[in-house]
């Protein structure tokens, strides 16, 4: 039996998909506001997608979803994404459609527990969804993919992770703000569910951040984004230590790899189906591998913001060591995070010899 794998998020967007993102230049802050800001990640100016949709980039963006899916496929990769291509933020995408949350009227704020700072969302009013919207990414992505074997999944930022990138201005407590996230989330979920989403992925490395508050109610509230979920669609939870918004770097303040010890139980119990947990840059005490006894693990086989290509021997000798702690059919490889941030070239390379 062979190790299944899987990617995790994001793509490079094409030349011609005149599409901001956060992994680009292209919709960072231009009136001088980036000055202001400190570290790696705050210079993407949130409202730069959208201003920057029209008719032509929509077919562009199908364009790309199209190719990006073929290129996977090809790779033989088991369970895909469409690279986000639609996205200029794996966390920003859902707020769109989140009524209560202000995208035009930025608020400075501290993100990543002081990683960085950025103008954000403000939160004015509670937060709802009325018409969910994410199936129709799903959807229109699902009718490009080609015919094999390979699965479409849906990524989605959990509430600690859309709290941390937004300014709440509403709300007496952010606890009540994450409660009404979790409300919003699980209607979009339910909503992609019923169009025939199997596989539904919820980012939260937000948990890495604040690991008190994850144990406290943090995974409690990716339990509700889950609720009422039927038997038989595949629930992930994507937690890394995080990222710059630039490659082979080490200045950027990471969240502590131990965090994973503090929070495999509890998320090993909540019901998940399977836990994506950052490896590869992290080189993690792999016995941490044995504290889940009842989740897969999506182990990040390689590194997503090093131009290094890890080789064969490399990943497999890290695999063996794997093998030792969870059994092979509980094991699935990915890379640690998107791959926005890389070539073509890199990616490809990566990715041939992971799978």
């Amino acid at each position: 039996m062979s190790i299944k794998t899987t990617v995790i998020g994001s793509w490079p967007k094409p030349d011609y998909l005149a599409l901001p993102d956060w992994f680009n230049d292209k919709g960072n802050f231009t009136d001088g506001t980036s000055s202001k800001l400190t570290g790696m990640g705050g210079g993407y100016d949130p409202r730069s997608t959208n201003k920057a949709r029209t008719e032509e980039i929509a077919k562009a963006t199908e364009k790309a979803a199209k190719e990006i899916l073929e290129k996977q496929v090809e790779l033989g990769l088991d369970v895909i994404t469409d690279g986000e291509v639609d996205r200029g933020t794996y966390y920003i995408h859902i707020m769109n459609n989140i009524q209560g949350i202000d995208m035009l009227e930025l608020q400075e704020k501290v993100m990543r527990s002081g990683a960085y700072s950025t103008l954000v969302p403000a939160v004015k009013n509670k937060v709802y969804i009325e018409e969910p919207r994410c199936w129709r990414e799903w959807e229109r992505s699902n009718k490009l993919l080609p015919k094999g074997s390979s699965v479409l999944k849906y990524t989605i930022p959990g509430p600690m992770t859309i709290l941390d990138g937004v300014k709440n201005i509403y709300y007496k407590t952010d606890r009540e703000l994450e409660n009404d996230l979790a409300k919003a989330i699980n209607k979009e979920i339910l909503a992609l569910v019923e169009h025939g989403c199997n596989v539904v992925q919820l980012d939260e490395p937000v948990l890495m951040r604040y690991p008190e508050r994850a144990m406290e109610h943090g995974i409690d509230n990716i339990t509700k984004c889950f609720e009422n979920v039927p038997a038989g669609i595949t629930k992930i939870v994507h937690l890394c230590c995080g990222y710059p918004d630039k490659v082979d770097t080490d200045e950027y303040p990471k969240a502590p790899k131990e965090n994973y010890r503090m929070l495999a139980e509890k998320l090993d119990n909540a019901g998940f189906d399977q836990i994506s947990i950052e490896d590869a840059e992290a080189q993690n005490d792999l016995t941490l591998l044995s504290l889940f006894k009842k989740s897969k693990i999506i182990l990040g086989a390689v590194k997503i913001a090093r131009t290094q290509v890890e080789t064969v021997e490399e990943i497999q000798d890290r695999v063996k060591s794997a093998l030792q702690y969870i059994p092979k059919d509980r094991l699935i490889l990915a890379p640690d995070c998107g791959l926005g941030f890389l070539s073509e070239d890199l990616i490809r390379s990566k990715l041939k010899n992971m799978v």
